[in-house]
């Protein structure tokens, strides 16, 4: 009796921070356990606490990694995937959603259903996790195609890579040019806003193009010489779901979500031979 007193002492208090705060937004975070802590929820939480707002999450699957390999993966079952939506939605507010790795290419289809029963209305942010930053799988073959044909159309905006693009959309990707031709191509294609994330291209400034409402913006700066943090993509996301969240525009939220992320990369820390982004 005294640990559930306590539990709700302790939701009690949260959600009157939520009822009289109304500056801290609520996030649902769907997508993979990183145990690096640099990518996936791990790596999301972090970048949605220093922004101010609060995370929930629904871990979809748990990867066993580092920055410079993927030893294993475990899906969880759906079953615990649809309790952790209950769990949630019990209780807490969701401003946005940012939607990471699902693995299994019967799930974009599962999350719908369960977005669309609890009748979330919120912002998605759809990052369409295919592979590891070093070329790892982290997606059955054929989720292509299910992410497409359920998430796409739900999402505010998807934000893949250019290695994820490419994959997309079946065009090769060498150029900002080719950059801002794809996300038109895929935006049209699908009927929503492509952000593609351009940090892979080596060049002296990191450009992203985001195609929106038939208009392309460009977010370029400066390259930060020997910064190569763990998981930039998915935090870019998840402040972009932030952002959204708080109620401004989908191109003014990625350019405030790119400059964060500018400033959290130029404190990049080094452990062992990698880098990642700080916590703070």
């Amino acid at each position: 009796m005294t640990h559930l007193k306590l539990y709700c002492f302790f939701l009690y208090f949260i959600l009157s921070f939520f009822e009289d705060h109304h500056k801290m937004n609520g996030i649902l975070i769907i997508g993979g356990s990183d145990c690096s802590c640099g990518a996936g929820i791990q790596g999301d939480l972090k970048m949605i606490t220093c922004l101010g707002a609060y995370a929930t999450t629904v871990i979809t699957c748990v990867v066993a990694e580092h920055p410079g390999r993927v030893e294993s993966l475990y899906h969880l079952p759906s079953s615990i995937i649809e309790s952790q939506f209950h769990s949630i939605l019990d209780f807490f507010p969701i401003d946005a959603i940012k939607i990471g790795m699902l693995y299994k290419k019967e799930l974009p289809q599962k999350i719908v259903e369960l977005i669309r029963r609890f009748k979330i209305n919120a912002p998605i942010v759809v990052d369409p996790v295919l592979a590891a930053g070093n070329g790892d799988s982290l997606a059955e073959p054929g989720m292509e195609e299910e992410l497409a044909k359920n998430l796409f159309p739900l999402a505010t905006v998807v934000t893949p890579n250019i290695e994820e693009a490419e994959l997309l959309s079946g065009l090769r990707i060498e150029s900002p040019e080719d950059m801002l031709r794809v996300a038109q191509d895929l935006s049209e294609q699908y009927s929503t806003s492509f952000l593609i994330k351009g940090g892979h291209l080596q060049d002296k400034t990191t450009v992203d193009v985001l195609y929106h409402k038939g208009i392309a913006h460009k977010f370029e700066l400066p390259r930060i010489p020997h910064a190569n943090p763990h998981g930039t993509g998915c935090s870019l996301a998840s402040a972009t779901a932030v952002f959204l969240a708080q109620g401004l525009e989908l191109p003014k939220a990625v350019e405030k979500a790119k400059t964060k992320l500018y400033e959290k990369i130029k404190s990049q820390l080094q452990i062992g031979p990698f880098y990642f982004l700080p916590p703070t």
